[in-house]
């Protein structure tokens, strides 16, 4: 009881301290706040939802070229704006404001119906290719069902002037023939399609989830969250040295302190600070920016502390193995950054772990790789501990492997 007793006091001692410190509570609270808060400004009074901007110039005169411009018109997440000509279509996908445009051609209407090949063009802005690539398969999926449709009324059309029913011999009993095979045929078809005769069950299987998001900040927030956790490295490493230089670790382990309480006390305090800079960053993203959270708490709690001890942990680690200050906060803001960087917490849209090859194989180890994959598996998936334990364990593990090195390698002179 006494052990417990005095690595609380170590710990509330330490988070005194680093209250004090201006300079790590910058860093570790009001920083990440701050970002938090202007990444939420710059989202407020939005849909929530993707946007994709895209032009489109209609020269068709026909209903065909009018239904492609509808049916895009219609879907919430494409931004569309129609344009007159295509050469300022073209400027604005250079210029990056569209991510595509689509040009429906003279005669498309025309050529549909007289059954002959004709391209709708859509012009692609190459830098966001990805989400510009989603604008051509729209485009595919609307030409190919008005080729079908086409197909069907000059087939109707051939059918019945092979019957006598030509617009050259009656175009008014050619048109009202049509009209009416049409009318029978669509109909059906539209009736087919409400209540298909073979039904389609969709199954979802107990493996992998697919990652889906609906807005960019359920992915940045996450990833720039635990690359601000990892700010703790520097800042404990450098102050253990700095208690060690002045003299405060010998004094403490004379009061009598054992070593343990010592060394939990340091962890406990700045675990507790990095979960209170999680949270503080994940309330600012779920209550400002709509961002999911997932239906675990249990699993967040124990992704957050497993991330806060594996910072902690490490900063020890680094506390142990430098010779100065200078070179323990060198050597922690490499791994912010450097880590950071390879692990996609910079960029967290296409992080390198979901690539292929060695690199990917690697970088998926880090820890900041092994947290993102749990935050993502809670929040976009709605996935469960289980789900996650792997990645705990993980963190965990090596958690308990710094924390071992540090203790091994622990002096207070």
């Amino acid at each position: 009881m006494d052990t417990v007793y005095k690595t609380l006091a170590v710990a509330l001692k330490d988070i005194q301290v680093f209250l004090k410190d201006r300079a790590a509570a910058l860093t570790m609270l009001l920083f990440p706040v701050i970002i938090g808060a202007f990444t939420a400004a710059m989202n407020s009074g939005g849909e929530g939802s993707i946007q994709l901007p895209v032009v489109v110039v209609n020269q068709d005169s026909g209903t065909y070229g009018e239904s492609i411009v509808k049916v895009l018109s219609d879907i919430t997440e494409v931004k569309l704006t129609q344009l007159d000509s295509p050469t300022p279509a073209e400027q604005q996908v250079a210029a990056g404001e569209s991510l595509a445009a689509v040009i429906i051609p003279i005669d498309f209407s025309r050529s549909i119906e007289a059954h002959e090949p004709i391209d709708v063009i859509v012009i692609l802005d190459p830098t966001q290719e990805k989400f510009a690539r989603i604008i051509s398969t729209m485009v595919d999926e609307i030409a190919n069902a008005l080729a079908i449709q086409g197909e069907i009324r000059y087939g109707i059309k051939t059918v019945l002037a092979d019957m006598g029913y030509s617009a050259a011999a009656n175009l008014d009993l050619a048109r009202a023939a049509q009209a009416q095979v049409e009318g029978v045929l669509f109909t059906q078809l539209q009736r087919m399609e409400t209540d298909a005769p073979i039904k389609v069950t969709k199954e979802t299987l107990t493996g992998e989830n697919v990652l889906v998001w609906n807005n960019v900040i359920s992915l940045v927030l996450p990833g720039f969250a635990v690359m601000f956790a990892f700010f703790v490295v520097p800042i404990l490493s450098s102050t253990l040295l700095r208690e060690k230089a002045d003299g405060t670790l010998r004094r403490l382990l004379a009061a009598p302190l054992p070593r343990g309480s010592l060394i939990g006390g340091k962890v406990l305090a700045y675990v507790l600070v990095v979960v209170v800079q999680i949270t503080i960053l994940f309330a600012i993203g779920a209550i400002f920016m709509d961002m999911p959270l997932g239906r675990s708490p249990l699993g967040m709690a124990l992704v957050t502390v497993s991330l806060g001890l594996c910072a902690t942990t490490l900063g020890m680690l680094v506390a142990t193995i430098s010779r100065s200050t200078g070179q323990a906060e060198a050597i922690g803001f490499l791994i912010v950054f450097g880590l950071g960087f390879l692990s996609g917490s910079m960029s967290p849209v296409d992080p390198p772990y979901r690539g292929e090859g060695l690199m990917a194989t690697i970088t998926s180890f880090f820890p900041q790789a092994q947290t993102q994959m749990a935050y993502q598996t809670l929040m976009l998936q709605n996935g469960d501990v289980a789900a996650v334990l792997p990645n705990v364990l993980y963190l965990l593990g090596l958690s308990l492997v710094f924390f071992l090195i540090a203790v091994w390698r622990f002096r207070t002179d």
